[in-house]
């Protein structure tokens, strides 16, 4: 459903119209999406905030994808730094890996301070930290924590101006710089639309493909692979099917018999394959067949799922079962089935849809939010399995996402949704569909067993 209130505040008379009467106008509207490509930062002037063996790795890479760069060390011995006007830039990176006293941290303050003035609408800040170990000094434990408070701040600071906030943390065993590139280029792109206040740690991984050094490009990473996505008739899941669609993927669209129609056409329009299943008591028929067909699962995405909202107190016992039998249990029996006859391919990914209500729980939806954590733990557990077939696990939180489900809530509580997220705004099933695909792909190896929140910044928990 749309957001008419955003949508006429962003009408340029209008905007003209609240700058007149002295009032914030509505956010601007995140940009529209479209296939990668080998140019994902074409347009983009990005400022970066010092030269190290870090920003030198990364700048040839952002070049590649046609960025334009700036360092502001250079800018500054010009005297050109506070000079520069407003929405000079379309990105910013900050090198923080050196960060490890509190009196470095200035160095945060100090510059992000000096560049809020040249951040337009869509300006995507990202922020390089390194962990610290746990036998680390306290300081350097203390300024690393300082660290992530100061950006989840920015971000709630930045995002009614449309501005998105990421962080990439660099494990203790640090990822390979093509993984770090892939990941940079991602998060700075116009795809990456509604993650704010995130934070990305990446590990390396002792894991070797057989496909030879380093990582493909992203354009094109999902060439040639096999992708289930449940729940996919409708909604987020049919946003992710096209996608996976549009950038190589062979698709199995896979959702019950009462949507067979739209499972159907979605299928046909993405030349893919629609199974028509119930999965709350279907694992072991959903196996047998994919192994009839003889070909491994590159990619299991984990979406179906129901609500049946009620305070516990009102919750009937049919209620509590069907949510969990859905929305857990049959991710749980699926993926284990599928782990169990080898049908999920080494270099493979596993994606379960959570929620934030699973992340910060939410009134008259304990199943619901008792199911969204439940898959957390799958994610956890999977990770830590599977780690040495190089086979990843994640789940994605969305927030309010415009989809039917929502569409069908009271006027209030839309826009309530809406405008607690620090953009101000609903996201749109492709955002999400935007961050599975990555996470889908090849490039997306460093980061497992973690929870990716697409949620504007939403202020539960984010």
């Amino acid at each position: 459903m749309a957001d008419a209130w955003t949508e006429w505040g962003n009408r340029p008379l209008a905007r003209e119209l609240f700058k007149k009467v002295g009032l914030r106008p509505p956010p601007p509207l995140l940009r529209a999406f479209r296939p990668w490509s080998d140019e994902l930062l074409a347009g983009k002037r990005l400022l970066i905030n010092r030269h190290s063996s870090l920003t030198e790795s990364l700048k040839a890479h952002l070049l590649s994808h046609r960025a334009q760069i700036d360092f502001a060390t250079d800018r500054e011995a010009e005297g050109a730094t506070r000079a520069a006007p407003v929405a000079a830039y379309q990105g910013t990176f900050f090198d923080g890996t050196h960060l490890q006293t509190i009196e470095a941290l200035q160095e945060l303050f100090t510059f992000f301070q000096g560049q809020i003035r040249r951040m337009g609408y869509n300006h995507r800040v990202l922020v390089m930290l390194q962990d610290a170990p746990r036998e680390a000094a306290p300081e350097a434990r203390a300024a690393a924590r300082a660290a992530e408070g100061f950006v989840r701040s920015l971000a709630k600071e930045l995002g009614p101006k449309g501005v998105q906030v990421n962080t990439i943390r660099l494990g203790l065993h640090s990822p390979a710089i093509e993984t770090v590139q892939a990941w940079a280029v991602f998060l700075l792109s116009d795809h990456c639309s509604f993650v704010t206040g995130q934070f990305f740690e990446l590990e390396g991984s002792h894991w070797k493909s057989d496909q030879g050094p380093g990582l493909p490009e992203l354009a094109g990473s999902l060439a040639g692979k096999r992708a289930l996505v449940t729940g996919a008739a409708q909604g987020i899941g049919y946003a992710i099917s096209r996608r996976l669609a549009e950038e190589g993927a062979h698709v199995l669209c896979l959702d019950r018999p009462e949507n067979q129609v739209a499972l159907n056409d979605l299928a046909r329009s993405i030349s893919g394959e629609s199974l028509v299943l119930d999965l709350k008591n279907g694992e072991m028929e959903l196996a047998d067949r994919l192994q009839a067909s003889h070909a491994h699962i590159d990619i299991v995405i984990h979406n179906a799922g129901i609500t049946r909202d009620r305070s516990l107190f009102a919750m009937k016992v049919e209620q509590w079962d069907a949510v969990l039998g859905v929305n857990l249990e049959a991710p749980v029996r699926t993926t284990m089935e599928l782990l169990r006859r080898g049908l999920i391919a080494p270099g493979g990914r596993v994606i379960a849809m959570s929620s934030i209500v699973g992340l910060a729980g939410n009134y008259g939806q304990s199943n619901y939010s008792a199911a969204k954590a439940g898959l957390i733990g799958l994610i956890e557990a999977l990770a830590q399995q599977l780690a040495s077939q190089g086979v990843t696990a994640n789940a994605v939180a969305p927030g309010f996402i415009e989809t039917p489900m929502t569409a069908s809530l009271p006027f209030m509580a839309k826009q309530m949704g809406r405008r607690l997220s620090s953009l101000s705004q609903g996201g749109l099933p492709d955002d999400v569909a935007e961050m599975v695909c990555f996470l889908a792909s090849p490039c997306s190896q460093g980061l497992s067993g973690r929870v990716v929140r697409v949620c504007g910044g939403n202020f539960l928990g984010a």
